[in-house]
Formats: structure tokens, sequence, C-alpha cells
């Protein structure tokens, strides 16, 4: 009897795990990119990279249910609309990515190995090509989904090469390394790169933390060197159907919208300065633009129905 109790007990520990292991939904944002982030909520053991100072790490699985995984994934995911860039839960996506494209974002319940921190990451890791991963600690994020997407999310953006948006008086003497859209207290957004859970975050143009004399535009460095992961193609990974701006006019100086939606947009150049942002009406909208801006343009829309980006040829 004692045998077989145990055998019993052993197989219900088995279908445990293999449950447990299955939690997790395959789920790719733009699967024709070979740019790559792979975010990992299946446990990990990591041994000789930048964090093995101390031994092997053994991450344990985030334990997160499959419907908030899908839900962090579409989260993150809308940040990365405008980039040539797959975000996946696949490990075997991951794999079969260029070394020097891809990054692997550990989602795990405690960092104590490191410290009091709610995830770290090495910058400008995504192009090292050896596999460094970054890392989300779910307990320290009061193991709020909202909070797990932008912690992942700041973190990617340091393996891609970004600093801290930091805030920075008019002396140019730094207030905060880590800004939370305290410049200006009646806008209600926030830079990712700076602290993103109590405003809504978005990439932002800003002074980073490497001085009030630098300009750090989060876009343009994402797309371009050393990551080389530039743009979608137009149409391909939009918002697509009764979601869609639609581009109806240009002239010089404006741009003509038609809108579906109650939107907010914002309006880049190709190096991702921001030209213009504001509010899209439903139904027709007529929006300015520097009238030197020739080239590419990016707009960008996001509000309660969906959110999309398109290049626009100006």
């Amino acid at each position: 009897m004692k045998r077989s109790f145990s055998h019993i007990a052993l197989c219900l520990l088995l279908m445990i795990q293999i449950h447990s292991s299955a939690q997790v939904p395959i789920l790719n944002s733009y699967s024709p990119a070979d740019a790559t982030v792979y975010l990992d909520f299946d446990g990990a053991e990591v041994d000789g990279t930048i964090w093995n100072q101390e031994g092997k790490i053994v991450a344990e699985p985030s334990g997160l249910s499959p419907a908030t995984i899908t839900w962090i994934h579409q989260m993150i995911a809308d940040h990365f609309k405008l980039f040539n860039l797959n975000i996946t839960t696949d490990p075997a996506v991951y794999e079969r990515a260029p070394v020097h494209q891809r990054t692997r974002i550990i989602i795990t319940p405690e960092g104590n190995w490191y410290g009091p921190v709610s995830g770290v990451s090495a910058i400008g890791s995504f192009v090292w090509g050896d596999d460094t991963p970054a890392w989300v600690f779910i307990h320290a994020l009061s193991d709020n989904p909202a909070f797990i997407a932008a912690a992942a999310t700041h973190q990617i953006g340091h393996t891609l090469g970004l600093q801290h948006q930091s805030a920075y008086d008019s002396y140019g003497l730094m207030i905060s390394e880590l800004s939370g859209g305290e410049n200006n207290i009646f806008s209600s957004q926030a830079p990712l790169m700076g602290i993103p859970f109590y405003k809504a975050a978005d990439w932002k143009n800003g002074h980073p933390s490497t001085g009030v004399q630098n300009i750090q535009s989060d876009t343009a460095m994402i797309a371009g060197a050393p990551n080389y992961i530039g743009y979608r193609k137009k149409g391909e990974g939009t918002v697509t159907g009764d979601n869609t701006v639609k581009i109806e006019r240009q002239d010089p100086g404006s741009l003509a919208l038609n809108s579906p939606g109650n939107y907010s947009y914002r309006l880049f150049d190709i190096s991702g300065r921001l030209l213009t942002q504001g509010i899209l009406k439903t139904g027709y909208n007529e929006i300015p633009t520097s009238r030197s801006s020739s080239g590419v343009l990016v707009l960008q829309w996001q509000g309660e129905s969906g959110s999309g980006s398109e290049k626009i040829l100006h």
C-alpha cells in the first residue's frame, strides 16, 4: 500500500509539472522579424553570464496564468509595434533568431540573488551575441500585471542600448535619474525609460542619465545602429480594419486624416524626433507638420479601441 501511494504521489507530481510547463501560451507579435525578444515565463537555470559571479542562478517559473501572460505579452508588444521586432514566448523562435539580434527576459518571482529591485539588465546586451538575459522580479512589482509589462518593456529598452530618461532642473542639475513625467505636472504621460508605472508610458525624446547636454531619442536608438532593427514595412503589424487611421491627403505643413475613433496621436520624423502630438476625434482631422519635414514620417495612435502606427512618405 505504501509503495502504491508513493507511486500515485509521484504520478501526481509529474502531472503537476507537465501541467505547469504547458501553462505558457505560444505568442508572437510579429513573426516575419528576425530580431527577437523572448519573454521567458517558464523559469530558467542561468550560468556562465555576467550575473553568475556567485554561481548558478535557478529562476522559478512565474506562476502567472495563461490569460495574464497573454495580456502582459500584448501590453509589451504594443510598445514595439513601430519596429521590425518580434516579441515571443516561444523558446524555439528565440533559438532560431540571429545571436546578435536577440535577448531573453526572464520573468520570475524573486531576485534575491541581486537585491531589492524590480528588474535588472545589461545596457546594449541585445547585440552581444552571448545570450546574456535580462530580469523582471514580479513580487517586487506586487504581482501587478501592468507593472510587470512596464518593467519588462523598460528592461528590454536597456538591452537595446537605452539609458534612463532623467529629470533636470533649469540649471542642468539632475533632479531624478528616473523621470516620472514630473517635468510637466499637467501631463498624464511618463517615459518608459523613466518610471513607467503611474502614468501612461511611451518612448520619449529627452535628456538621459548621461547628462542634460545629451538628447536621447528612444525610437531612433531602438531602430538604428547597433541594433539595426528598423521600422516595419507599411501595413505590416499595424492595427487593421475598424481601428486604422487613414491618411486622406497631404498638404505642405499638414496632414488630413480620417479616424474611426478618438485617439491620442504622435507624429515623428524618421530619426525619432517628435514633430507634433494631440488628439484625433472620430472622423476628419487635420494635423500640422513641419513644412521643412521631408522623407518618412511615422504616425502613432492609441486609444481604448486599439492602437497602431503608419509610415508616411512626405
